[in-house]
């Protein structure tokens, strides 16, 4: 008989490969929503030119490009080579010398400690298996008196495009049960848990404040055909529901978003919560 793996099971958002092959994909529909809470966090940081940022779980860098554009000396990590390969042809795209990429693990840096004047994950690190020790690489790597800038979303009922997504499976599929168990993201959701994270893992004047994003759905029809691939687990829910009732689930979700909107363009919101820290 064999023994069972001690190794704890990974969601689909917490392996490289998923993240890699969508890289393009989230870009178009995540870009323009998460650079509102990134540009927020830099303007809290305030960072100047010739500082050395740390931007970790990068995806596309809402946050690393507009930093390394303020004159900020950036280097822009993510366990996923497809995003830092998308990256790489953005940073390219803008002829910015300024920021360099690796391939890392957050929760594991591969960078010596005291090193950085800032460092920031913007909904990323919320997917890391253990988040504690990426709050904490997030701390070591930064000198004295260093700052840090997180952020992650409110609670899980200010995402409304969540909630559409929630309302259209169950017309769909009545007799489909969606899963219970806390989505990855949400383990680290709201001001408090925010605030006590960063504390825990070593912060001082820890300060978080939230705000509302917009999300701009053009084309709900359109939306919905790339939403299959804008992350790992919708993947998987596409593959347990089936196309046929994707595909019903898909007509309600766009009449529910063109009802919303009467006919044009949708603005769907969320609530992100953004904490900053200061090293000791």
């Amino acid at each position: 008989m064999s023994e069972e793996s001690s190794e704890p099971q990974l969601a689909p958002d917490q392996v490289p490969q998923g993240w890699s092959e969508l890289a393009d994909v989230y870009e178009r529909m995540f870009q323009t929503f998460t650079s509102q809470f990134a540009r927020e966090a830099l303007k809290q940081l305030d960072i100047q030119a010739g500082e050395r940022v740390l931007d970790v779980a990068t995806g596309t860098g809402s946050f690393s490009l507009p930093a390394a554009m303020q004159g900020a000396d950036v280097l822009a990590t993510d366990f996923a080579a497809g995003m830092i390969a998308r990256l790489r042809e953005r940073i390219d795209e803008h002829a910015l010398e300024n920021i360099r990429t690796e391939v890392m693990d957050g929760q594991a840096l591969e960078i010596a400690d005291g090193t950085f004047d800032v460092s920031a994950s913007v909904v990323g690190l919320i997917f890391f298996p253990d988040i504690e020790k990426g709050m904490t690489e997030l701390r070591r790597v930064l000198k004295p008196a260093g700052r840090c800038a997180v952020v992650c979303w409110g609670e899980p009922e200010t995402f409304e495009m969540f909630g559409y997504l929630g309302k259209a499976m169950q017309q769909a599929a009545p007799d489909f049960e969606m899963p219970q168990q806390t989505p990855v993201w949400a383990r680290l959701a709201g001001h408090e848990s925010l605030h006590d994270e960063m504390s825990r893992a070593g912060f001082n004047d820890v300060k978080v404040t939230t705000m509302q994003g917009e999300l701009v759905v053009t084309s709900p029809e359109d939306y919905w055909k790339e939403f299959i691939s804008s992350s790992p687990p919708m993947k998987i829910l596409y593959n347990k529901i089936g196309e046929e009732r994707w595909q019903r689930a898909g007509e309600v979700f766009t009449e529910l978003l063109l009802e919303k909107s009467q006919g044009g363009s949708c603005t769907l919101t969320a609530e992100a919560c953004i904490g900053i820290g200061v090293a000791p």
